[in-house]
């Protein structure tokens, strides 16, 4: 099956390096310039995001904020702009993954590999994840629409990344998993031991997710060994 990844870059050399590297991996490109650019060729329905914060006539940070009112796409922040708030900034408002430049490119040809793989189970029609709701707490996760829900109504639809992990998870109950675990199993990358995408991602899960009834976590950190879901879990069809 062929994917296209959208390129919102407005550096012309960074546009064909990347070009040439997602096109060794089969993946074709479209290329946007700018924010307005962005918002036509999304009309195109390619099927990722590779998005610069660096615009001439936008904020990336905030265009992606916007295109999460409307677009479940999968987003990969390619940005010079990589300080650690950057980096939760942008994946606490939707950004499933975050690549400083310069990068290593065969690295991040593996990410969108990564997310495309994760977008694509997830509207498979075998693919388990669409046939559950998954309850712990005071919380429903619709594993068709990635939707998680309190029980006083408030939702909020997570990014590929957060709902991958989350799910690794919620399969996973009162198991410790290590970051190495997350990384192969939820995202689908290897894992390097100064990569903070796996904390950043569980850092804003802990937040959305608020406290139990107990006043304690759904998510526990255990040191030098991983993360450990503390809550029962039940799972209907």
């Amino acid at each position: 099956m062929s994917h296209t990844a959208l390129i919102v870059e407005d550096d012309p050399g960074t546009r064909y390096l990347l070009q040439e590297t997602l096109a060794s991996g089969g993946v074709s490109c479209l290329f946007a310039e700018n924010g307005a650019a962005m918002w036509r060729q999304l009309e195109l329905n390619p099927d990722l995001i590779i998005l610069d914060l660096s615009l001439p006539d936008a904020d990336g940070l905030e265009l992606l904020r916007k295109l999460r009112r409307q677009s479940e796409i999968p987003v990969l922040i390619h940005s010079a702009r990589s300080d650690a708030i950057e980096r939760i900034i942008g994946i606490e408002i939707g950004a499933d993954d975050y690549l400083p430049k310069p990068c290593n490119m065969r690295e991040l040809l593996a990410r969108v590999r990564g997310l495309l793989r994760r977008s694509q189970l997830r509207h498979s029609p075998t693919g388990r994840a669409i046939l559950r709701n998954v309850h712990f707490g005071e919380w429903t996760l619709n594993a068709a629409t990635r939707e998680l829900t309190h029980r006083d109504g408030q939702s909020e639809t997570l990014g590929v990344a957060a709902y991958a992990l989350l799910n690794c998870m919620l399969e996973r109950p009162f198991e410790a998993l290590s970051r190495d675990f997350l990384s192969h199993t939820a995202l689908r990358r290897d894992y390097h031991p100064y990569d903070r995408i796996i904390d950043v991602h569980i850092s804003h899960l802990r937040r959305l997710l608020g406290k139990q009834t107990d006043g304690s976590p759904y998510i526990k950190t255990l040191r030098a060994q991983g993360y450990i879901f503390v809550a029962p879990v039940t799972a209907d069809e």
